[in-house]
């Protein structure tokens, strides 16, 4: 099975650029990752896929043992271009692992599609079947991925590759007919159903599309019988009694969850025109992280012709959290306006502070009548997104350049650096009366960070859309998903999220953290911080090493990286009241204190942070995971701590030994204590768990490895005082 490469199931893109002319659509063929703000490439990823200028993976290499991947969709994705451009399909045939395994899926083997013998037919004699000839051929092409974490960063990594056929391989007019490349993406289903409506016919739509895309007859990525299923799938939606279905099965939500929440209002025909709802436990999310909250509104119901939007946020751990979702029937400003409203009412009038969207001028129209209170902003990764449709074909070689120096330009440190550098930009580039550089200019108050700073964003502007954000799109919906059961899947999407998220918490909370310098700020903000956080703030003082402090007057200091004669930063820092304030207002961004703040409370001999200055919002106190402390969590939080057990335990034989020796000790202990809880209460959180474990007397025994006879005593006498369980 190949990947499609409808990726985004049901939901569609919304390609209308905010420029407002028609013929301007955005490129949003192969879903291109976003541009990063701050490119921190780690040395570990140099032994990723190859890429070319644009950034996309090249595929004209054969994979090879040792090349990683960040996933396994990653890979295979890498090996179906190859295999596209080498006249061959490919599928996954064998994987080992489960969820219940400590490392999920662990080693994947994906196969030439002509691999394996012939499958015996299962059907009755008695039913006519086609005399088809099975396509497979013992072929022993293929590659074997397996997974490798370190440090708490997985990576899959080619362990086997064989690229030996034992078939002809087929030329690139006969490869695309196979069934593994015939697939109709999600911008050409959009515009499908926009001509099917217009009553054009299969033919009239097929040669509509080659047009559109310069292609000569019969080079579409689908056939014409493709088309055709697709269209009559898409005549079985009764969109007239599916609104009213999915508002019962709102009502038999809210019956068996109290929590849940919705409402929704009717047309003038009395049909479903908009619906919102929330899910339980939302609200508390909510109450505690809905300080800054990302509105995605990028992505139509295109069955049904209807825009679904996704309330996110982010919590103390750096997961992405869900407040609620909605779909509207346009995009027209009031329609907005009624989505803002029910938002602000699911979540009990509660306002978020800072609002990101996309570049999209109704919604911007309505969030200034609606919620005139909180910051509006542009998403960053929304702006970069679009950069790529805007000025690539008419900047063409210089593109990447001009990428790079809008990147510069938009992390600058004040309005007027922006506003000259921007300017010498458009000028260098020549863009100066193109209308996209146009609205960014216009607008350039609610995207450029200069012009942002000391409005609380929660980090998301500079760290970009989270990845798990991306993937809640890219779940299980299908173009056959019935609107009656779209509240399902989104739920099922949910909570494939939150445990994401809750995993990740655990995760982190497993990792040894230290501490790198010897200052008591860092070890007090590393006992209140959740690790997310702490890795921040812990860059941070460590950057606050290279800057000088200059007294002006009193209780003001001008703080310059040791590199530059000129410029820095103003910190005013008024002892009694423990007032501080840095010009970069980064605290006032992040939550977070900045480098230069830090550097001048290290010359005022401050060995604690005022409270004040470690935001509850990103303590490890105001976590929302784990939800219970049921067999759910228990199963997660051992899964989480035997894998990293077996990453830890696995880079030696000695380290093997000692673990395996006492996991075999601790498994005979479990053995014989009761299966039934003596107490109505349940396990505690990760952190008693862990003082649990540690705890757990080391008995000498017969049988263990002669290598760890003096470690085992050595901690027998450590452990005498601890009487035996």
């Amino acid at each position: 099975m190949t990947k499609s490469s409808c990726r985004n199931g049901c939901l569609t893109f919304r390609r209308q650029c905010p420029c407002g002319v028609e013929q301007c659509l955005l490129k949003i063929e192969g879903d291109e990752e976003d541009l990063p703000l701050e490119p921190l490439i780690e040395a570990s990823l140099s032994n990723g896929p190859s890429q070319n200028s644009s950034g996309t993976m090249s595929v004209d290499a054969p994979p090879y043992v040792g090349q990683s991947f960040r996933t396994d969709d990653e890979a295979q994705e890498y090996y179906t271009n190859f295999a596209r451009n080498n006249g061959f399909a490919i599928r996954r045939e064998r994987s080992k692992g489960n969820p219940g395994h400590p490392l999920g899926v662990y080693k994947r083997e994906l196969v030439c599609h002509r691999a394996g013998q012939s499958l015996p037919r299962k059907t009755a004699e008695l039913k006519r079947q086609r005399n088809k000839k099975s396509s497979r051929c013992k072929c022993d092409a293929q590659m074997i991925i397996k997974k490798n974490v370190s440090k708490g960063i997985s990576r899959w990594i080619v362990v086997h590759f064989s690229n030996t056929h034992n078939h002809e391989l087929l030329d690139s007019e006969e490869v695309r007919h196979l069934p593994a490349y015939r697939s109709i993406s999600s911008t050409d289903r959009e515009n499908i159903l926009c001509l099917a409506k217009r009553g054009f016919t299969v033919n009239h739509i097929m040669r509509a599309l080659e047009t559109e895309k310069g292609l000569k007859p019969g080079q579409l990525s689908f056939t014409e019988r493709d088309l055709r299923n697709f269209l009559q799938a898409s005549k079985s939606i009764n969109k007239e009694n599916e609104g009213a279905e999915f508002v019962k099965a709102c009502k038999a939500m809210k019956d068996k969850h109290l929590d849940f929440r919705f409402e929704f209002t009717l047309d003038e025909s009395e049909r479903v025109e908009h619906i919102a709802w929330s899910y339980p436990d939302s609200f508390q999310a909510y109450r505690l992280f809905g300080d800054v909250v990302v509105f995605e509104s990028s992505y139509n119901l295109y069955a049904y012709d209807r825009l679904f939007g996704v309330w996110f946020g982010l919590d103390n751990y750096g997961n992405a959290i869900l407040f609620g979702c909605v779909l509207l029937q346009d995009v027209k400003p009031h329609s907005f306006r009624w989505a803002l409203q029910s938002f602000v009412r699911l979540m009990e009038g509660k306002y978020p502070r800072t609002l990101l969207t996309d570049l999209d001028m109704g919604l911007k129209d309505a969030l200034v009548s609606e919620l005139p209170s909180t910051k509006h902003a542009f998403a960053i990764w929304h702006i970069t997104s679009k950069l790529c449709s805007w000025f690539s074909a008419l900047l063409g070689s210089q593109y990447e350049k001009f990428v790079s120096e809008f990147v510069r330009v938009c992390n600058l440190d004040n309005m007027v650096e922006f506003e000259h550098q921007w300017n010498q930009m458009v000028l260098d580039f020549g863009l100066g009366s193109d209308r996209h550089i146009a609205i960014l200019s216009f607008h350039r108050e609610y995207w450029a960070l200069p012009y942002l700073r000391g409005c609380f964003l929660g980090g998301l502007m500079r760290s970009g859309l989270p990845a798990s954000i991306k993937s809640f799109f890219n779940g299980s919906l299908n173009s056959q998903t019935r609107l009656r059961d779209f509240l399902e899947q989104v739920g099922f999407a949910m909570d494939i999220l939150n445990q994401a998220g809750e995993e990740a918490t655990l995760r982190q909370n497993y990792q040894i953290i230290k501490t790198r310098t010897c200052m008591p700020i860092e070890e007090q903000a590393l006992n209140i911080l959740t690790p997310y956080a702490f890795d921040i703030f812990q860059r941070e003082i460590i950057e606050s090493m290279q800057f000088a402090v200059y007294e002006t007057v009193r209780e003001n200091y001008l703080v310059r990286h040791r590199l530059m004669i000129n410029g820095g930063h103003l910190v005013r820092c008024v002892q009694p009241e423990n007032d501080i304030q840095c010009s970069c207002q980064e605290f006032e961004s992040s939550g977070i204190l900045c480098r230069h703040a830090l550097r001048v409370l290290s010359l005022k001999n401050y060995f604690m942070l005022p409270d004040q200055y470690l935001l509850i919002r990103w303590r490890r106190e105001s976590s929302l995971f784990p939800k219970s402390t049921g067999y759910k969590f228990r199963s997660q939080a051992l899964r989480s701590l035997a894998s990293i057990i077996v990453q830890e335990s696995s880079v030696t034989k000695d380290r093997f030994d000692y673990v395996q020796w006492h996991m075999s000790k601790l498994l005979n202990h479990v053995r014989d204590m009761p299966t039934v809880d003596e107490t109505t209460s349940d396990v505690e959180p990760s952190s008693s768990y862990d003082a649990g474990v540690a705890a757990l007397p080391r008995t000498n025994a017969k049988g263990r490895p002669k290598k760890m006879k003096d470690v085992a005593e050595t901690e027998a006498k450590n452990h005498s005082q601890i009487p035996d369980l």
